[in-house]
């Protein structure tokens, strides 16, 4: 084997042991919160020694970053997967409320180390950066979809406030999340219902059929 590619699957190696270990601190998160989290408790989880983590994250706070990192990265990832493929922004839309409440990387797990670190971000310049530049990203990406709405079906607020009232809709329900046992299925459907509701309000041709009124 060549050194370039012996250096290349070192490199692999590291990045898939600092992602199981990054997966493991996220379980540990929603289980014990941000202070409760140790480098021992995410080696027990990960089921392996405290200084493996130690070796490649240092310090808890580096490791938390990570995690938070890794947290941000999978979202984005999911926004591309579930709204790029659809061609109007109904339809991207209808997507993105999909994937904001009950799916895979936005479950009770999910939003509880969301929450934690969102709890933090008054104290943590580099966890209020992180939230900062994903908000401005998030409705970079929101404010199109619904200004191309407000093109067919002008709105009686402008599209930017629209935009805006859909994002804190998606924030109070994934707090509201958070409060008693969790969320079933049919709390997610009714948390989708409502931002459906919200939606067709305004856009009732784009949001007014059958399909969009699902729960």
């Amino acid at each position: 084997m060549s050194k370039p590619d012996k250096k290349s699957r070192d490199a692999e190696k590291v990045a898939r042991r600092r992602q199981s270990l990054t997966q493991a601190a996220i379980t540990v998160i929603a289980r014990k919160g941000l202070p409760g989290v140790t480098l021992a408790d995410v080696a027990r989880q990960a089921g392996c020694g405290y200084g493996l983590v130690s070796f490649h994250f240092e310090t808890k706070d580096r490791l938390l970053l990570a995690a938070l990192d890794a947290l941000v990265e999978e979202y984005r990832a999911a926004w591309h997967a579930r709204s790029d493929p659809h061609d109007d922004a109904t339809a991207k839309l209808e997507a993105l409320i999909d994937l904001d409440l009950g799916s895979d990387v936005t479950d009770d797990r999910h939003i509880a180390v969301w929450t934690a670190f969102w709890a933090e971000t008054s104290r943590n310049a580099d966890y209020r950066a992180r939230f900062s530049e994903l908000n401005r990203a998030y409705l970079a990406r929101l404010e199109p979809l619904i200004s191309a709405l407000a093109q067919k079906e002008p709105p009686a607020a402008d599209y930017r406030l629209v935009a805006g009232g859909l994002s804190a809709i998606f924030d109070g329900l994934w707090i509201e999340s958070q409060i008693g046992d969790g969320h079933g299925e049919a709390d997610w459907a009714r948390a989708r219902a409502i931002c459906r509701t919200y939606l067709r309000a305004f856009f009732p041709k784009s949001f007014g059929t059958e399909t969009s009124q699902r729960p």
